[in-house]
């Protein structure tokens, strides 16, 4: 029995050697970004930028992959379940580890279950509007809505993504209903919003603004608490009679559990560095995203502040859970 017991103690330890060293070799071939948006969008665009940063301090190459749909739950399952070694990272959003908790009765992968690197950042979103109809602030949604009853249709990017929190929450504030439309991501809406087939679309402003200024749709609010100092002159949902109006997207990056800390930690130092960036932090600003700290304590206030909030919001909503 003693000599079964210093076999499996040998084993055990012999493992913890392997483990520390390889997290002292990390990382030795490339890493794989999982982002769970489709190519071409706004998150898409944010880790893709990180991921060239981020491979430089670590000396590999990261490559971004993308796997869409579900409210992020594709990505986040498929990342959930791959090696805890670090070559796999997932890019998560508020819907990845707060939303969707609320939303599904069962979900293809437990949102706690993830190692946290870091936070990336928060951004707002912008109000869209298409060009067939003459809105010129948010007060004509609000004027039409109320005299053609669940005429109108708004598009998200996912069902139980920020941009659908947002449709359901400017609907509540303003006693009005629409019909909800989710998409993958902003890709698919954005083309059905220039077409007129959607009316509305809460959007990011990386993606949403370029359209803006092309002169396809047009821009009625943006849902921070503040303007942009980047787009001064377009005023928030809360000065336009919705005082309490607040909806943001944020950004963290993490890893399937039980990734060694040690690995956590060399990609956290990565995040950060690149986050320091002035390069980086403009491209960030430029996209509408508010620069985070890159630690993991940020990541897990944020999750704890919001919950409670979300939680509400989807009850209040009566947002049917899946």
């Amino acid at each position: 029995m003693f000599k079964i017991g210093a076999r499996i103690f040998a084993a055990a330890m012999l493992g913890t050697l392997v483990n520390v060293a390889a997290a002292a070799s990390f990382p030795e071939r490339p890493i794989t970004v999982v982002t769970p948006f489709p190519a071409g969008g706004a998150t898409d665009a944010l880790t893709r930028v990180l991921a060239e940063h981020m491979g430089k301090t670590l000396g590999q190459t990261l490559i971004v992959e993308n796997r869409a749909g579900a409210a992020t739950t594709i990505g986040a399952s498929y990342a959930a379940r791959e090696k805890p070694d670090g070559y796999t990272v997932l890019l998560a959003t508020n819907s990845t580890l707060v939303t969707n908790r609320f939303l599904y009765k069962t979900l293809s992968y437990d949102p706690d279950a993830f190692a946290p690197i870091g936070m990336i950042g928060i951004g707002p979103m912008v109000l869209l509007s298409s060009k067939k109809h003459d809105f010129k602030k948010p007060a004509d949604v609000v004027s039409y809505a109320k005299k053609n009853p669940d005429a109108l249709s708004i598009a998200s990017f996912g069902a139980g993504t920020s941009s659908h929190l947002a449709a359901e929450y400017f609907q509540q504030v303003a006693d009005i209903n629409m019909l909800h439309v989710p998409f993958k991501g902003s890709t698919q809406a954005l083309p059905q919003l220039i077409s007129g087939d959607i009316d509305l679309f809460f959007d990011m402003v990386s993606t949403g603004m370029p359209q803006v200024d092309g002169g396809k749709v047009d821009v009625l609010a943006i849902t921070s608490k503040e303007r942009l100092s980047s787009l001064p002159d377009l005023p928030t949902l809360s000065e336009s009679g919705y005082p309490d109006f607040e909806m943001t997207a944020w950004f963290s990056l993490v890893a399937p559990q039980a990734t060694p800390p040690a690995v956590t930690a060399t990609l956290r130092k990565a995040l950060q560095t690149a986050l320091q960036d002035k390069t980086v932090r403009k491209r960030l600003l430029d996209m509408g995203i508010e620069p985070g700290d890159g630690s993991a304590e940020a990541l897990a206030k944020q999750i704890s502040t919001e919950s409670p909030v979300i939680d509400a919001l989807v009850k209040r909503a009566n947002i049917v859970v899946q």
